[in-house]
C-alpha cells in the first residue's frame, strides 16, 4: 500500500524574484495537502533537509519522497486545489522539461495560461511555453 502524501515542504531561493512571487502566490492559494513554504539555507531547512542539494527548487514529502527542478514545478502544482489537473497534463514528457515556464505563465495570469491548455496539443501548448522568459535564480557561490 502507497502511504498518502499529507504535507509538502517547499524549498525555495529566498534570493530568488521568480522564488520569491511564486511562494506568495502559492500560500495565496487553496491547497489539497498542507504546504510549508521554508528558505533554503535556513537553519529550519539545515536541519531537516540536509541531504537537499543547494540553488535548486526541491519538494519534499511526509512520505519521504523527493522532487528536484522541473518536477519539484509539478509537485507543487499537484498540491494547489484549483491546478492538480494541469499538473497531470505538465508532467508529460513533452511539457515536463517548461514546467518552470508553466508555473511563471500560471502564476502570473490563470485565465491565459487556461486558455493556452484548452484544446490545443502538447505541441502547441509546448511551442507556447518556450516562448516564456523566466529570470534564473542568482544563487551567490560561497
Amino acid at each position: 500500500m502507497t502511504p498518502t502524501i499529507k504535507a509538502l515542504w517547499i524549498v525555495y531561493d529566498p534570493a530568488c524574484g521568480l522564488c520569491c512571487m511564486v511562494r506568495d502566490w502559492i500560500l495565496a492559494q487553496p491547497s489539497l495537502v498542507t504546504v510549508n513554504l521554508i528558505a533554503a539555507g535556513s537553519p529550519e531547512t539545515q536541519e531537516r533537509f540536509p541531504q537537499l542539494p543547494p540553488g535548486e527548487l526541491a519538494v519534499v514529502s511526509d512520505t519521504g519522497d523527493v522532487w528536484l527542478g522541473d518536477r519539484a514545478w509539478i509537485i507543487c502544482l499537484w498540491a494547489l486545489r484549483d491546478y492538480r489537473k494541469w499538473s497531470v497534463r505538465l508532467s508529460s514528457p513533452m511539457l515536463l522539461p517548461l514546467a518552470r515556464q508553466a508555473f511563471s505563465a500560471v502564476s502570473r495570469n490563470r485565465t491565459a495560461f487556461s486558455q493556452m491548455l484548452q484544446y490545443r496539443t502538447d505541441e502547441q501548448v509546448h511551442w507556447d511555453l518556450r516562448q516564456i522568459m523566466v529570470p534564473r535564480c542568482e544563487t551567490p557561490q560561497a
